[in-house]
This record gives C-alpha cells, structure tokens and sequence, in this order.
C-alpha cells in the first residue's frame, strides 16, 4: 500500500510551496529545518484531526523513496497513536521537494498551548490559567515554557521525546525555584498539529502538575481521565 502512495505521489504535480502562507513552515523550528535540508524529502501527517503529528525525512536518491520512507515512519508513528487514542489513525502526504499537497488548514501549528497549573503546596491548592510556549517537537532538550495570561512566566523547562513515544521526561523549574525537577512528561494525544497532556513535578511536599494543549473547557470536561482521577 505504501509502496503504491510513493509511487503516486511522485507523480502528482500538487502545488509550488508558498511559505508565506504556511505558518508551519515560516514559524515551527521543525518545518523551516526541513526545508533546509538535502532533496529529495518529504513529510508525512497523520489525519484525522485527532491523529495531526508530522514526520519527515530527507536526503534521498529518489522523490518515491523519500515519501516511502516518509510513510512507513508515520505509520509506525499512527499505529502507536490508534492504540492510545482507541482510532483509526492513518498518513497521508503533506510536502515532497518544494511541492506541497494539503492546504495551511490541513498543516496546522501552534508555538503558543492553552495550559493550566495545578498546584499543590505548603499554602494550599490553585489553579493558575495561562499557556505554554513549545516547539511541540520530539527530540532531546525541547524548550517548554509556563506562563500565566498576563504574560508573567512560572515555569521554564525542557523535555525529552522519543519519535514513537508517549511518554518522556522533563526537566521543570517554577516559581523561582520553589517548585522544581524533574518532570513525568505524557503526551494524550494531538490538536492542531501540537500534542496535549500533562507534566507532573514533585518536589517534597510540593507539586505542580501542568496540562498543556487543551482550552480550559474542554479540560474541565476530561479532567479525571488527564489527572487519573
């Protein structure tokens, strides 16, 4: 089945990138490296909505291998996604070369998460509104910031997340110290292209467990499942 998918996308003409019109591109870290890189290369989505994380490859002899190869990632990638998630989560092309097959719609990035702060300490329990600034990418030492609506910041830290994993680990500093180390890293599932969970620190009798990616309403709605409750 892949192999048929390489074999057509490589012939089909799509349209000439225009990265002005593609945030994924002009504004994720991963998307403009991408286009850095060596051709022939591709990148692959997961759809439906739900499913929307990326993989991509480069540095091939042949624009059909790059998207084979491209493909066979992404599937690994879905099938350990369809398990978590409990749907049917499948690939389709995004990008080969400088052509590109999906709309800016269909290839959706955000830098800036919804999020919310739990926290538990010598003073009580609060909630803290705000947002997360991530890459939202997979890799060693991925920046992942906590800031409260006005902008103040709580929380600066980094994770660490394997290609096929949902779970990883961080590393996050809070309240100038006062609540921080490391950090249970878990990755629900996906949003507009960016993944949404949580992060647990435990420091003493202290904790913070922040919920990244998700509109306060809907957490409010999932909140026993994403805290186990």
């Amino acid at each position: 089945m892949i192999e048929g998918q390489a074999n057509r996308y490589g012939s089909m003409q799509g349209q000439v990138l225009d990265v002005t019109k593609y945030p994924f591109f002009s504004e994720n870290s991963f998307g403009k490296d991408w286009l850095n890189k060596p051709k022939h290369r591709a990148i692959a989505i997961g759809h439906p909505a739900q499913c929307a994380t990326y993989n991509g490859r480069w540095r091939h002899a042949k624009a059909s291998t790059a998207v084979r190869r491209t493909l066979q990632d992404c599937m690994q990638r879905m099938a350990e996604l369809s398990r978590h998630l409990g749907k049917k989560c499948e690939c389709r092309l995004a990008a080969l070369d400088d052509r590109i097959f999906v709309s800016p719609k269909e290839l959706p990035f955000r830098k800036q998460l919804p999020a919310i702060a739990l926290v538990k300490d010598t003073k009580g329990r609060k909630e803290i509104l705000g947002y997360a600034l991530t890459t939202g990418r997979t890799g060693m030492r991925q920046p992942f910031d906590f800031y409260t609506q006005n902008d103040q910041k709580v929380c600066e830290g980094q994770y660490n997340l394997g290609g096929m994993a949902m779970k990883g680990e961080a590393y996050l500093n809070c309240f100038g110290g006062k609540i921080k180390g490391p950090a249970v890293f878990k990755v629900v599932g996906f949003r507009e292209g960016q993944a949404y969970g949580t992060a647990l620190v435990k420091a003493g009798d202290n904790q913070l467990i922040l919920v990244y990616g998700l509109p306060s309403d809907e957490f409010e709605t999932r909140r026993a499942e994403l805290l186990g409750q």
